[in-house]
């Protein structure tokens, strides 16, 4: 081969090498820019289904915990009970007969036409019974200014402690009134005065009732007058009003409504509102949870007063 036909060949040989090169340089950072740019399309894309998944799943949990947390918090504040409490109801007929006792004065509320012809600050009952330790016994005096007639106030609150609905079926123990001596506790009807005065250090501000220790105030203007929910229905709530300060001496504190429309506890603060619950005046909640070992409520801070 010819010198010039080598230099040819070398030449033609550089050409390709140089093509070869340019081909494997460029068209290599063609395809890794192409790569890159399907990663930066497909990476937010990827990064907002992910945001949008969590967020999906996030939320529920959140409104989860604020509805728990708000629930707690009424629970030990306010009136409402936790969620899956049990929830009782009734008819309007059966919360109707539920007014109906054996000593038939709630409706009267054994108030005279008549004033009390004495002297003495307190009126007691004359008919009273022996302390028996097989039983719990209470005593009563009432103001005699109110013109409330003492015996009848005397059989009336017998009649709604023993009573089948009553707290009886709780204690398993009859009630009885005794004298003041022997009580175990006393009922006091007071005027609104007395009972502010009775009641300290709780502050009953002339309209509330309450249990002190081992006395229980029985406030005069509630007495006759009921509460706002309870409308005209004096029978339901004085039952309530007996009931709710008994619960009180035997250890029960305040609960709130397991749920608008249900019977609402006797141990929740009737008198102040029943936050939706019907108001009902028999520990049926209490019985229930002696008979068959149900938690019915949970408790709210007891104040001893509302009543």
């Amino acid at each position: 081969m010819t010198t010039n036909s080598r230099l040819t060949l070398l030449f033609i040989l550089l050409i390709a090498i140089s093509g070869l090169s340019y081909f494997i340089f460029f068209g290599g950072n063609e395809s890794i820019e192409t790569s890159l740019e399907d990663q930066d399309e497909k990476e937010p894309s990827t990064t907002l289904l992910t945001t949008t998944t969590s967020t999906s799943t996030t939320v529920p949990s959140t409104t989860t915990t604020v509805t728990s947390t708000t629930s707690t918090t009424s629970s030990t504040t306010s009136t409402t009970i936790p969620p899956n409490q049990t929830a009782i109801y009734a008819t309007q007929e059966e919360i109707n007969k539920s007014k109906k006792i054996s000593y038939d004065f709630l409706e009267s509320g054994c108030k005279k036409d008549f004033e009390n012809n004495t002297d003495t600050e307190w009126m007691i009952p004359v008919e009273v019974f022996p302390f028996d330790e097989d039983k719990i016994n209470f005593s009563l005096k009432i103001d005699s200014t109110l013109g409330l007639d003492v015996d009848c106030i005397g059989k009336l609150i017998p009649s709604i402690l023993n009573d089948s609905r009553g707290w009886i079926k709780v204690t398993e123990k009859d009630f009885q009134i005794v004298n003041e001596v022997e009580g175990e506790f006393e009922f006091t009807f007071a005027s609104p005065e007395k009972t502010d005065e009775l009641c300290y250090p709780l502050e009953t501000n002339g309209i509330y009732s309450c249990r002190n220790e081992d006395q229980i105030v029985i406030n005069f203007f509630r007495w006759v007058n009921g509460a706002i929910d309870f409308g005209a229905d004096l029978e339901t709530y004085r039952l309530y009003l007996i009931n709710h300060e008994v619960g009180h001496i035997l250890g029960w504190g305040h609960v709130g409504c397991p749920k608008e429309g249900a019977l609402a506890p006797v141990m929740m603060q009737q008198s102040k509102s029943t936050m939706g619950c019907e108001p009902y005046g028999w520990p049926i909640y209490e019985i229930i949870e002696k008979e068959f070992g149900i938690n019915t409520f949970s408790y709210l801070p007891d104040e001893n007063i509302d009543n």
